[in-house]
């Protein structure tokens, strides 16, 4: 009976390791078909944990990303006010300013340095802005739930059909004939 026990934990814990990295490579995958790969953070940021399996069967494996990803996730998102106007402005430093088209005030960029401070918190302000302004018209951009639960039903038929092999092979031994 023990070896029978230990053959299903052995079972889980091969099954939820496999899963979590076959649950990692669909959800980096998502990311990159989203178009969420600008500076790359989230998708470097894609790890999972996997606890072994207990005494009582249980197996723990989660999934871990930076929480702005879950963020592009949800469907409705409600500001109420702008934007933390520093984290932009750290985005647009890590961007680079070469990746905007415009800078609000500006009408030559031959007259912006590179790293211009000004020009980095005018990019951000007019970004804030705009996502205030534009708050009835976020449009989410689902990478996680989607992926990660239709993957679920996979991970469960492996446990189960490798579960049922294995009573099936302990039940043939204990009826010998």
């Amino acid at each position: 009976m023990a070896d029978y026990q230990d053959e299903f934990r052995r079972i889980l814990d091969e099954e939820v390791g496999s899963y979590a990295a076959r649950a990692l490579q669909l959800l980096a995958a998502a990311v990159q078909a989203k178009g969420l790969v600008l500076t790359e953070e989230l998708l470097n940021s894609l790890r999972t944990e996997v606890v072994g399996a207990t005494a009582q069967h249980v197996a723990v494996m989660g999934v871990l990303f930076e929480q702005y990803g879950r963020i592009k996730d949800m469907k409705g998102i409600n500001r109420m006010k702008a934007p933390p106007i520093e984290e932009i402005e750290a985005y647009v430093k890590k961007v680079g300013l070469s990746h905007f088209d415009y800078i609000p005030g500006y009408t030559d960029r031959s007259k912006v340095s590179p790293v211009s401070s000004r020009a980095i918190n005018r990019i951000a302000w007019g970004i804030a802005r705009a996502k205030l302004r534009d708050n009835a018209q976020v449009k989410p951009k689902s990478w996680f739930s989607k992926t990660f639960y239709q993957s679920i039903n996979s991970f469960i038929d492996a446990v189960t059909t490798r579960y049922l092999v294995a009573t099936g092979t302990h039940m043939a031994a204990s009826i010998k004939i």
